[in-house]
């Protein structure tokens, strides 16, 4: 039987691990802010804090407009509510469950 050895590398950052959270909602929140425009990118249809069981985050409800985003001929196969993606996410640094939906799609749930 071989063992498998699992290393760890651990980085020291020059920021607290609060500092670092803001620094990351703000990164995410400036990115969609940028591809957004002219009826397309993320449309916030909620943002708010919430807590449930102890654990305490931000739940967001966002809707992925795609149509320029993807080839063509895709968007002639497509119907266009199929290029919508919603998506519905609890972040409770440093964990967070994501779920998303497209009428094409089945619901998919992630957790990290």
């Amino acid at each position: 039987m071989q063992k498998t050895l699992i290393k760890e590398y651990r980085v020291v950052l020059p920021i607290s691990v609060e500092e670092y959270q803001v620094g990351q909602l703000y990164s995410v929140a400036e990115a969609s802010k940028n591809e957004t425009g002219g009826g397309e990118g993320v449309e916030v249809l909620k943002n708010e804090p919430y807590e449930k069981e102890g654990e305490k985050g931000q739940y967001t409800h966002k809707i992925y407009h795609l149509q320029s985003k993807v080839p063509g001929f895709v968007r002639m196969l497509a119907p266009s509510s199929a290029l919508n993606i919603h998506e519905e996410a609890w972040n409770a640094y440093p964990y967070c469950r994501t779920g998303t939906l497209s009428s094409l799609l089945t619901h998919q749930e992630k957790s990290y």
